[in-house]
Parts: structure tokens; C-alpha cells; sequence
């Protein structure tokens, strides 16, 4: 009885975890497989360019603001590795438009400050949850006049880029197809993650339904991209009790982490 009453308080704190804290954060991109184009008046060099912009909350491109208070800040690594901070307002939805020169891969992240969510009444100072939150998005500059199917890009997105809790695909997603799978890790410090939910998501689609698995052992999974060109978005969550010094203060620990790209539309000879 002991055992299952354990069990049954566990299930519930993770449950807590999840669904207490509603918003979430993602990474929006006008484009995710830019091309360098040139004109001699208005881009005499030639160049790519998109638009990130925060999305925050629950409903796709966006939802809600998100306020100084849980802005964490937004950088990006360049094909290099050079990770250079972006710097955006808090008016909108954070939008920043960036102009790019040279082919390769680029990765947008972003973060919410971690804090304390949803006081318990009866304990001063402590709280039902403790959340993280990070997002990345993977946008890849083609050669002119290359489809992203043919576009070769550098092993970049297929490495970790520091994030506490990241999610790491074993492709470059931006070059998938409707009806592919694609391999997902997820780690915490670096560590494989397993047991967290994970599904991919088009964002483009009102009849898109939801591929949900969860990873093993080894903080893997597999995900299948149905049907749907555009946007994607791959989220893992996981919640757990609280343990060490955040036990003091937070009864659960909820971790997020998402991935934006997008499978590109290619016209079939």
C-alpha cells in the first residue's frame, strides 16, 4: 500500500509540474532556409535575411508579451561557433531582423529566467513549482539559387550548444520532408535525459495533430514529421520532485526545452 501510495504522489507532482506553469516559450522565424540573393540597388552585396520573434504562451505564432520579468535574453551562434547577443526591446514580441552575408548554419536561442511559480499559502516562501525554460531556433543560409534539399551544412545543429536543458536533432531538420522521422536527443548539463515527453508539432496546420513519444535511456527519440511543409516545433518537458537545496523552496522542478525549424516546400519536376 505504501508502494502504491508513493507511486500515486509522484504521478501527481510531475502532473503539477507540467500543467501549473502554462505559458511556454519558442523561437518564431520568418524564414528558416533563407538563400543569399543580390540586387544591384537594394542589395548590392549579397545577403539573407529573417525575423525572430518570441513566442510565449500556449497558441501558435504567439500568444501573450513577455515582460522584463521572465526575459532571459536571445543570442546566436554563427557557422563559426561565435556566439554573439542579440539585443532586442521589450515592446511586441521581441522582434529582431537579422541580415546574414555568408552560407552555413545559424542557431537562434533564448531563455526564461528561472524562478519560482505558484505560492503555497500555508508555507511562507515556498512554492508548488520551480521552472526553466530554453528554446532554440535552426535556420540555415542557402548558396543562391539552391534548394534546401541540396544545401550541405556543417555538423552544427547536430551538436549541443550549451544549454542547460537542450534538444538536439541527429539532422539537420531544415532538410526533411513531409513523412520523414527525425532522431532527437534531449540532455540536462549535457547529461542524456531520459524519460521526458517529447512531440513534434507543424505550427502551420489547424488539423495538425501532435506525435508524442518520450525518451529512453539514453535521452533519445523518435519523432515522425506527417503530412505538413512550414514551421515545426519540437518540444521536451519533464517534471519531477524537488531535490537538494531547490526542495527548500519548490515542491517540483518542471524543465522545457524547444526547437523550431521547418521542412521545406519543393516544387517536383
Amino acid at each position: 500500500m505504501k508502494t502504491k501510495f508513493s507511486v500515486l504522489f509522484f504521478v501527481l507532482l510531475c502532473l503539477t509540474a507540467s500543467q501549473a506553469w502554462g505559458h511556454h516559450i519558442w523561437l518564431n522565424m520568418t524564414n528558416h532556409t533563407p538563400a543569399l540573393w543580390q540586387h544591384q540597388k537594394y542589395a548590392p552585396e549579397p545577403r539573407a535575411k529573417t525575423v525572430v520573434y518570441v513566442g510565449w504562451g500556449d497558441f501558435y505564432p504567439l500568444e501573450d508579451f513577455m515582460s522584463d520579468r521572465f526575459w532571459g535574453g536571445l543570442h546566436r551562434i554563427e557557422p563559426d561557433g561565435t556566439r554573439v547577443e542579440m539585443e532586442t526591446v521589450a515592446a511586441g514580441y521581441r522582434a529582431v531582423r537579422h541580415d546574414m552575408y555568408t552560407v552555413g548554419p545559424r542557431i537562434f536561442a533564448a531563455q526564461v529566467k528561472p524562478a519560482f511559480f505558484d505560492p503555497v499559502k500555508e508555507r511562507e516562501g515556498f512554492f508548488r513549482v520551480y521552472y526553466e525554460q530554453y528554446a532554440k531556433a535552426l535556420v540555415s543560409v542557402l548558396p543562391q539559387d539552391t534548394t534546401p534539399l541540396d544545401a550541405v551544412d556543417s555538423d552544427s545543429f547536430t551538436s549541443p550548444i550549451g544549454q542547460k536543458v537542450e534538444i538536439v536533432p541527429s539532422v539537420n531538420p531544415n532538410r526533411l520532408q513531409p513523412g520523414d522521422t527525425l532522431q532527437v536527443q534531449v540532455l540536462v548539463e549535457g547529461a542524456p535525459a531520459a524519460d521526458f515527453e517529447v512531440y513534434a508539432l507543424n505550427l502551420a496546420s489547424p488539423n495538425a495533430k501532435k506525435y508524442e513519444t518520450r525518451t529512453d535511456e539514453a535521452g533519445k527519440a523518435t519523432l515522425r514529421l506527417e503530412t505538413f511543409y512550414g514551421p515545426w516545433i519540437v518540444t521536451a518537458r519533464h517534471g519531477f520532485p524537488a531535490t537538494g537545496e531547490i526542495a527548500e523552496k519548490a515542491e517540483t522542478v518542471s524543465y522545457t526545452a524547444t526547437m523550431t525549424f521547418a521542412l521545406p516546400y519543393v516544387a517536383k519536376e
